[in-house]
């Protein structure tokens, strides 16, 4: 199971529709918005977990 680096919902790398790349490594989303949100600025949630709930749909 991924973590999504937006939300920290677990997220299965078998079956997720959103994913993106970035510098060399695949990313894990459960919803829209959170892949959105990593999109726009990978580096706010880069080593530095979001809060449970982001506010972006997924919950």
């Amino acid at each position: 199971m991924a973590i999504d680096p937006v939300c920290n919902m677990t997220v299965d790398e078998k079956t997720a529709k959103l994913k993106t790349y970035y510098k060399g490594n695949t990313y894990y989303f459960c919803a829209p918005g959170c892949k959105k949100a990593f999109e726009e600025n990978p580096a706010k949630y880069l080593g530095n977990p979001g809060p449970k709930g982001c506010g972006c749909g997924c919950r």
